[in-house]
């Protein structure tokens, strides 16, 4: 996150008043956002990071009570751009999809740095089911809101939803992503 992306949502009112909700919200870095050396996430942290795209991306969740071991939803804001487009005006169903996936990604990101982190390894997306509703208009802002339905060993279920800025669901899925198994190392 940039202070530009706060600023960006912070003056569409509807967003705005999504943080007029008290301090019980933590603002995060959409960590895909950033470019790396390695080139992972070059597709969000370039291909889909101009104006044309992505102009703007801010995730926030309610903060977790002390020695919380879970945060159960992230909530994304996403302005999107022409160049997301598959129709005219509006966006890409593969796009669609890709947000969602990513959105659920920071979910799990943000609760694997929770210092009572039960998420040790990575996670991948074993299946994403979109059900698409509505069309994602573009441009406009969205909110992606990612929440963690359940959690059985290395399974994580999760839901998620698009919705635009008067709260109409657009979008809504539902994934399974697995925490992969790290070898041990032989010594």
């Amino acid at each position: 996150m940039t202070d530009r992306d706060q600023d960006y949502f912070l003056s569409i009112p509807w967003c705005a008043k999504l943080f007029q909700q008290g301090s019980d919200f933590l603002t995060t870095p959409a960590f895909s956002r950033q470019s790396k050396e390695s080139t992972e996430d070059a597709l969000f942290a370039e291909t889909l990071k101009t104006d044309d795209t992505i102009r703007a991306c801010l995730s926030f969740y309610r903060r977790p009570a002390p020695g919380a071991t879970q945060i159960d939803d992230v909530h994304t804001l996403l302005s999107l751009g022409h160049g997301v487009n598959g129709y005219p005006n509006v966006c890409h169903g593969g796009i669609v999809a890709t947000i969602m996936d990513e959105v659920m990604g920071i979910l799990l990101t943000v609760n694997k740095k929770l210092e009572n982190a039960t998420i040790k390894g990575a996670l991948v997306t074993a299946y994403l089911n979109i059900t698409y509703l509505k069309p994602v208009v573009t441009p406009q802002a969205v909110l992606v809101t990612a929440k963690l339905r359940e959690v059985k060993g290395q399974k994580h279920y999760i839901e998620g939803s698009v919705q635009d800025g008067c709260g109409t669901v657009l979008a809504s899925a539902e994934a399974l992503w697995i925490e992969a198994r790290v070898p041990k190392e032989k010594l």
